[in-house]
């Protein structure tokens, strides 16, 4: 019998459909996995069967039918919901201990021998019994969802609800994550709904949704889905056909070719289904360089660059260089000190200690950085643009930041708007534009000035499988064409493989520097680059 029945759920924000009619059922001591990009509407559907939010259609849980937040008030004591955002339900200035008994007050839970061996065991599960009066601002990223993972099992639901719970946590700490899901699954016969950002993790579920667009485009056993795209995957064609798409060394096609078929991936159900709704991918060029000037073999050097913030070590004397035509992968989890870096090399945050030289000049002041203001550029984390312009007023207005000229300057919008795919969206404002074309717009407003390198904080993060592929096509093509040197940070180990070269940092120091070749040669025995990533832990 299933535990959960999702009868045609939709969410609507004001205007906005952000989920179509969806139906699925669930049965109780399973994994059910979501996975998608942002906005693909897997947090709108969780938030709906948490009870959280207003919804049309109908959820059965337990046997019981609710059609609002209001109607769902009666279930609530058998839930447990952990939003998304790292240790987003925790308070820093209360310790570990401090927690649960927050947690157990709030939720009525009788503190007898009974439960205060659930707590110890929870906390066991977790790692954390070595750490019960230590703060919750003082815990690392995993520790911290570890720590939010048990307060939101304290009251034992019956129905667990977790909203990328490993999105940024380090990878042992995400193993960790998912051995205490696995337990408390099996044990308590939980019925546990997560969504994840990350493909690899879809082996580790009972069954999975694929959202996309607001709606479910696949679901499923991820081996059975996999299998399914066997027919549509190939080694990349040679001379793509029509209604192909060729990328990252797959070409994957509606009809029979007469390729060498290549064993498929679950990222192979994205490229599929974009075919069958969209068809071939559109070409992505790149604007031709107007000016050709000789650029140095290094473009950065850090030596023993380091960053405190009061007691704590953010960057912990790193050295690293960056040379010309090069894509450099700087990889960790959340507080692994990456951002804080690239916002030393920017001048955004000042230096404690170390050297560091740009374009092979040592950088001492601001009037150093200001004159070198015009050879970078930079796209932060969060798209740094303006809402309350369009999308070609943004980008003249960063044009006219570096004193290009007006009638250029118009000329340059309209190239990059054509080759880099975004012509539909020049007069749309940044607010309302799929993540996909808000990153490719965003490097634009970073290059239109030509720079001879670029600095990416996660710009990947949070963006649709074929928006991620169609983003790194786009920076080799870059880094071909115009010799530009790229610093790239990510928390997603497998773009790694997408760099020339690949930094690892954890809690601030530099763990590893090399090609991602030599890498797999120094560990054989990995399967992938997480795995390369693990074993220095």
């Amino acid at each position: 019998m299933n535990y959960l029945q999702v009868n045609k759920v939709t969410v609507s924000y004001k205007k906005k459909i952000a989920l179509k009619p969806v139906s699925f059922e669930a049965s109780q001591g399973k994994i059910i996995g979501f996975i998608g990009a942002d906005g693909a509407g897997k947090s709108s559907l969780m938030h709906t069967i948490a009870g959280i939010i207003r919804f049309d259609g109908e959820i059965v849980f337990s046997n019981q039918s609710y059609r609002s937040p209001k109607e769902a008030e009666r279930l609530k004591h058998h839930i447990g919901f952990m939003p998304q955002g790292l240790g987003l339900i925790l308070y820093e200035t209360l310790s570990v201990r401090e927690h649960l008994e927050f947690f157990a007050d709030i939720r009525g839970i009788k503190k007898d021998r009974e439960f205060k061996a659930y707590e110890e065991r929870l906390l066991h599960m977790a790692g954390l019994s070595q750490f019960v009066r230590r703060l919750a601002g003082n815990l690392s990223g995993g520790m911290m969802q570890k720590l939010a993972l048990i307060c939101t099992l304290l009251h034992r639901p019956r129905l667990l609800i977790l909203d990328e719970p490993t999105t940024g946590v380090d990878p042992m700490s995400r193993l960790e994550l998912w051995d205490i899901l696995r337990q408390i699954v099996a044990e308590e016969q939980t019925l546990c709904i997560v969504s994840t950002a990350y493909m690899a993790e879809a082996e580790k579920m009972n069954r999975v949704l694929l959202f996309e667009d607001g709606e479910i485009i696949a679901q499923g056993k991820a081996e059975e889905l996999i299998e399914g795209m066997r027919p549509f995957t190939y080694q990349a064609a040679p001379d793509p056909a029509e209604q192909t798409i060729t990328i990252h060394g797959y070409t994957y096609s509606l009809n029979p070719l007469e390729v060498k078929p290549k064993e498929p991936t679950l990222e192979a159900l994205f490229f599929v289904n974009f075919l069958k709704k969209r068809g071939t991918i559109p070409e992505i060029s790149i604007v031709r360089k107007e000016v050709g000037e000789t650029i140095p073999e290094t473009i950065m050097e850090a030596r023993g660059l380091t960053k405190r913030f009061g007691r704590f070590v953010a960057n912990d004397n790193v050295d690293m260089r960056l040379d010309r035509g090069e894509i450099l992968g700087l990889l960790g989890a959340n507080g692994a000190g990456k951002t804080t870096f690239i916002k030393m090399l920017l001048g955004l945050l000042p230096m404690d200690g170390g050297e560091l030289f740009l374009l092979e000049k040592r950088i001492t002041s601001a009037n150093d950085r200001q004159m070198l203001k015009a050879k970078i550029g930079y796209v932060s984390q969060h798209f740094a643009l303006y809402k309350g312009m369009t999308v070609r007023e943004n980008l003249l207005y960063f044009a006219n930041m570096h004193k290009i000229d007006p009638r250029r300057a118009l000329e340059l919008v309209k190239m990059y708007a054509d080759t880099l795919g975004f012509y539909d969206y020049l007069d749309v404002f940044p607010g309302d534009l799929p993540l996909g074309i808000n990153q490719r717009f965003s490097v634009a407003a970073a290059i239109i000035h030509e720079p001879v390198v670029l600095f990416l904080d996660e710009p990947t993060s949070g963006v649709d499988v074929v928006a991620r592929a169609i983003f790194w096509e786009m920076l080799q093509k870059l880094k071909n064409e115009w010799q530009l040197s790229i610093l790239v940070t990510t928390h997603y180990m497998n773009e790694a493989e997408f760099c020339d070269r690949v930094v690892l940092l954890k809690g601030g120091k530099k763990i590893a520097d090399d090609t991602v070749e030599h890498l797999y040669q120094k560990h054989p025995d990995a399967h992938n680059f997480e795995d390369i990533f693990l074993e220095y832990f």
